[in-house]
């Protein structure tokens, strides 16, 4: 791990800088919560707020491609937030590491099992429909229209309400639909999010690694740190 310290300056508290591992020259941190906290909303961010450009641009467009690739793959499916018993989504302790991106899954959960029962956007990052869960009956009618295999005949109307109850188990017709896209779709966006983990400890902590004995040896002739410039 890169060694940190507190730096005096003219502006009031002191900066927190990182000493890069590769060449001892000095990182200007910022406020590295607020890096982290950037870095999570979008890979990259942080990096790009502490003015490290070519890191910052480099993890935004591998780590998102990575992620929708991965998103592209599972049809649309993959990423979505499920915590009910029996049918917890684990995957997304790892993908909710991407931010953002990972935002609208949790809010289509909040719609699909609020008093609404029914995401919007087509159902893009809700969580699949069970055996006998009510869902508003414009919904049911968006997941047929979205699905070749399932008809009115899949639903139980409920008298006097709006409500539809599904018949079949959607996680299920999601598999046999996309067969082993599902999995790998939800280990790309589970890696993108593993790997944005690891840009959000880059932004907040600096960069991971040690100091070859030849480098150490210069910093010592060198008298420390206090005089090296920083990077911008």
């Amino acid at each position: 791990m890169a060694s940190q310290h507190a730096l005096a300056g003219s502006n009031g508290p002191g900066r927190i800088v990182a000493v890069s591992p590769d060449d001892g020259s000095a990182i200007d941190l910022k406020r590295p919560m607020l890096a982290m906290l950037l870095a999570w909303l979008v890979p990259g961010a942080g990096h790009l707020y502490q003015g490290r450009r070519f890191k910052g641009v480099l993890f935004l467009v591998v780590i998102l491609s990575v992620y929708l690739t991965g998103v592209m793959l599972g049809g649309g499916r993959v990423v979505y937030w499920s915590w009910k018993a029996g049918e917890q989504r684990w995957a997304m302790a790892c993908q909710a590491g991407i931010g953002i991106a990972a935002v609208p899954a949790a809010v289509q959960s909040r719609l699909l099992h609020g008093g609404g029962k029914a995401a919007v956007a087509g159902g893009f990052m809700a969580p699949p429909v069970s055996l006998n869960q009510p869902v508003d009956e414009d919904y049911a009618r968006a997941m047929i229209s979205r699905s070749p295999e399932l008809s009115e005949d899949d639903f139980r109307r409920q008298p006097r309400m709006r409500l539809w109850e599904f018949q079949r188990d959607e996680l299920s017709l999601w598999h046999r639909q996309l067969g082993r896209w599902f999995e790998i779709g939800t280990l790309y966006t589970m890696i993108a999010g593993m790997l944005n983990m690891l840009v959000i400890y880059d932004a907040g902590f600096g960069p991971l690694g040690t100091a070859s004995s030849e480098e150490r040896q210069r910093r010592g002739k060198a008298g420390g740190a206090d005089g090296e410039p920083l990077k911008g």
